[in-house]
């Protein structure tokens, strides 16, 4: 087809097919890269090419021939190369472009320097420039949904946005699964202080730490659950479910990766069923409410209490009760929801979309 000026000072239209296209493939990334975190916990892995970084790469490699693919067909149609992706998708040509070298570099890496264990994977320079490419690519169906006229109301249409949304934050997770686990469990209490004598200081000290590390997996896990739930609800209308399917697939696969319990995974599935189905219970969204409606503090705050309160109940139900003290297991319900609710301070003043 001959360019026209129509075409060269525009992008594509909206496409279904793509945003479906880059959903599967951050999906694929989110599912890889926790597939490779499993396998690092349980192998002794000693070199690059081993079957989990096959998979996570796959799923990178489908991004580039999905994306790929659509240059070459809006640029066949007339649209110029840095034209040629439909609007919110730009930014998915840098995320690609940073993966591309993070992967490289990591290769080179492994191969001269062995693998890393511990804090040193989670902050490896080229762990993280896969990290910051992986995010790039995956925001690309909420910007495209987001830069549409109007948002479709149905389940199946937001579901490209909405597996986006939940991989990015497995994405997210990544980068705090150190504190993604509460370890709340009986069978994870530190010794008491009186069972040595001699040690009463450094039992004191492990206690306190591990009791303020299960307190700070509240806090993150509330804010990065409650500051999704929010971005979601305000700017789509979004369908009845979504968020339960959001919540799920969003903590589904960081929970398949460090759970060393049964009973830890499955809380974590029903804590994500129930947070979800909380905040899917509130009629609230883009064009219904005003941004200053009660109802939405109360949203704000329902959603990570609902995910704290039944993820303690299983453990507690599940795992031969919890170890916390009562005061702190009803005090971190309380603290997650208003971890919630006082985020939603910060953005009472926009408009609900």
């Amino acid at each position: 087809m001959r360019k026209n000026s129509l075409v060269v000072n525009e992008r594509p239209p909206h496409s279904t097919l793509f945003d479906w296209a880059i959903a599967v493939a951050s999906l694929w990334l989110g599912a890889g890269i926790f597939v490779d975190a499993w396998y690092h916990f349980h192998n002794d892995v000693e070199t690059f090419f081993e079957p989990a970084h096959a998979l996570l790469y796959a799923g990178l490699l489908a991004a580039f021939v999905f994306t790929g693919v659509a240059l070459a067909h809006y640029h066949r149609r007339g649209y110029p190369w840095r034209l040629a992706l439909p609007p919110g998708y730009d930014i998915t040509l840098a995320g690609l472009a940073i993966c591309l070298a993070g992967g490289a570099s990591d290769m080179v890496k492994h191969v001269l320097w062995g693998f890393e264990e511990g804090f040193d994977a989670l902050l490896s320079p080229t762990h993280l420039l896969i990290g910051a490419g992986m995010f790039f690519i995956v925001v690309g169906p909420i910007r495209a949904l987001r830069l549409r006229e109007r948002v479709p109301p149905t389940l199946g249409a937001q579901l490209p946005m909405l597996i986006a949304a939940a991989s990015l934050l497995e994405l997210l997770h990544w980068g705090t699964q150190f504190i993604f686990i509460s370890e709340a469990a009986r069978m994870n209490a530190p010794l008491p202080p009186y069972s040595s004598p001699p040690d009463v200081l450094t039992l004191l000290t492990l206690a306190y730490y591990k009791q303020g590390i299960g307190l700070l997996a509240v806090l993150v896990q509330s804010l990065l659950l409650a500051g999704f739930a929010l971005y979601l609800k305000r700017r789509f209308d979004l369908a009845p479910g979504s968020l339960t399917l959001f919540m799920l697939l969003g903590n589904v696969f960081i929970a398949g990766a460090h759970a060393n319990y049964a009973g830890q995974f499955i809380a974590v599935v029903s804590a994500s069923l129930a947070g979800g189905a909380a905040g899917d219970a509130f009629p609230l969204g883009r064009g219904r409410t005003t941004a200053d409606d009660p109802r939405w503090y109360a949203f704000a705050f329902a959603v990570p209490a609902v995910y704290w309160a039944v993820y303690l109940a299983v453990l507690a139900a599940g795992m031969g009760g919890i170890w916390w003290t009562p005061d702190v297991i009803a005090g971190s319900v309380v603290f997650a929801g208003l971890t919630g609710a006082f985020l939603n301070v910060l953005v009472a003043g926009e408009r609900a979309g």
